[in-house]
């Protein structure tokens, strides 16, 4: 005999009608919302958290500016602009916002109906789902963000996120102007700032986000607001340690993650210089002379020359360095620790030229975007060259065990004291909390053909990470810094910066965040409420 648990049926239907009940009262509460906007509603009912509905009414909604689906010819071109294969995700659609504006409603739209996103600006980040998305969201895509104007004193340059750096510098090159950018002609404007940006010329003027002087950015409630160190101030220092949703930089190539604000900056105001004056020269040295070089670089760095820099790119076949000075000069006296070192090929001989000229020149050379990108970061005190010597030593134990298809770059970008000095004097300072003393941002980097064993080969950049900062930290010389523009996607550079720093960024996105949108909505980021 069947036996029926009336009680059971009873709490069934009525979980059952709750539900019912939740979802209406949602739908009910999202074509209010949506109204209050001013968005007409197709016929029918609102669906909340459904993403194809979501972008069936962003294309009704921004009907000037088609937004990119599948079906689209130029959905695959966008999808495609990922630097890294990898990134190349297939979102639901893309939207391409022409206006501040256009931003606000998009994010107010996004809250309502809970769709997932992901913001892209340059498109060099290479960690799958930090400026990319698939099935499950929107790519918001700020490529026609691309403002570029001159204050009336010249003193000033607005840049909108969408732009390139190349097209920056020409439009300053016009003036007898520059301003800190990517080497990179390529690499997007917005997440270089943002994840701090080492520029030709870092150590003599400091990291790109202490520039700024201006962020215009949307708050998910619509709001367009303006950040300074007068005007909603503390937005202001949390962003210049805060970050946000995009990412690149580096010396040669780009790579780049994404930091959590709340909101979307959508244009930048930079401080500009006067047509820089330089000296560079790029040299070539054999894998056989490369300690050498290391040591001549740890040497170099603790008495740098502040108008100096000096940068190196270890590949498996070569090493590249880079010497630049700011003013026309013969080869400065500050690089004599690399003159006895046999030099393999010169590719730029010593040249007394502009900083925008060398920028415009080189700045579209570098690794390719075919294949999947990986890297990662960790910094150490440079007291000497030991250490340097063992990383390269373990950079050619994985380049040996990797296969000849995947290139492996290694990039220990020399810091001196004078960048963090800089960087705690201008425009209020920032939140990374960088400790005054001569020290390497090491970055290793991979590229590698989609046919090889992914989780093998970023298995290799991982254990080069773990191992070479058990080395530094046995050593007495590791420094906690991760620096956002190279961090792998497991990394938490917040945590960094500092604890205190670490919750000033938490509280200021939440005075700004209220609901928490862009770390409950975006897709992929380093989030604050993660890291603390």
């Amino acid at each position: 005999m069947i036996r029926i648990n009336i009680s059971l049926i009873l709490c069934a239907s009525l979980a059952i009608l709750r539900d019912a009940v939740a979802v209406s009262t949602a739908q009910s509460s999202a074509a209010s919302a949506l109204s209050s906007l001013g968005v007409s509603l197709p016929k029918g009912e609102v669906l909340v958290g459904d993403v194809r509905y979501t972008c069936n009414l962003l294309d009704t909604v921004f009907s000037k500016n088609e937004t990119f689906t599948v079906s689209s010819s130029y959905y695959d071109p966008l999808i495609d602009e990922a630097w890294s294969q990898n990134c190349r995700l297939n979102a639901s659609c893309v939207i391409t916002p022409t206006s501040a504006q256009e931003v606000s409603t998009l994010l107010q739209i996004l809250e309502i109906l809970d769709t997932k996103f992901s913001i892209r600006s340059g498109g060099h980040n290479i960690n799958p789902g930090f400026s990319s998305i698939g099935r499950q969201g929107v790519l918001v895509a700020l490529e026609k963000l691309d403002t570029l104007s001159l204050s009336a004193d010249l003193g000033t340059v607005t840049i909108g996120p969408g732009n390139q750096w190349g097209t920056v510098y020409e439009y300053l090159q016009g003036y007898n102007l520059s301003t800190l950018g990517g080497l990179e002609v390529v690499v997007g404007v917005g997440g270089y700032i943002l994840g701090g940006g080492l520029s030709t010329f870092y150590n003599t003027y400091g990291l790109a986000i202490d520039s700024v002087i201006r962020f215009q950015v949307v708050l998910p409630s619509g709001s367009i607001v303006n950040a300074t160190q007068t005007e909603n101030a503390d937005l202001f220092k949390g962003l210049k340690g805060g970050l946000n949703n995009f990412g690149e930089n580096d010396f040669i190539y780009a790579s780049f993650p994404q930091l959590i604000v709340p909101g979307i900056v959508t244009e930048y105001d930079l401080a500009t210089n006067t047509g820089v004056n330089i000296f560079y020269e790029i040299n070539t040295y054999t894998l056989a002379n490369t300690p050498a070089v290391l040591a001549a670089y740890a040497t170099y760095l603790q008495d740098a020359d502040i108008n100096s820099n000096v940068e190196i790119q270890i590949n498996p076949t070569y090493t590249m360095v880079f010497y630049g000075y700011v003013g026309h000069v013969s080869t400065p006296a500050t690089f004599d620790v690399f003159s006895d070192i046999p030099v393999a090929s010169v590719l730029y001989p010593p040249t007394n030229g502009s900083l925008p000229e060398l920028l415009l020149t080189i700045g579209a050379s570098g690794l390719s975007s075919d294949g999947i990108s990986y890297g990662g970061t960790f910094t150490f005190e440079v007291t000497g060259a030991a250490l340097l010597q063992v990383t390269y030593e373990v950079y050619l134990e994985a380049v040996a065990s990797l296969p000849s298809e995947a290139e492996l770059s290694y990039v220990p970008q020399g810091v001196i004291p004078n960048l963090v000095t800089k960087g705690k004097a201008q425009n209020g300072g920032n939140l990374l909390g960088l400790t005054a003393t001569p020290q390497v941002w090491m970055d290793v980097f991979v590229q590698f053909p989609a046919t090889l064993n992914q989780s093998a080969v970023t298995g290799v950049v991982d254990s080069v990470l773990a191992n070479l900062t058990s080395s530094a930290k046995s050593q007495g010389v590791f420094l906690p810094y991760i620096f956002v523009n190279d961090a792998s996607p497991t990394q938490k550079p917040l945590q960094s910066f500092g604890t205190e720093n670490l919750k000033y960024i938490d509280v200021v996105a939440k005075k700004y965040d209220p609901n928490g949108v862009m770390q409950k909505l975006q897709n992929r980021a380093y989030f604050v409420s993660e890291e603390l």
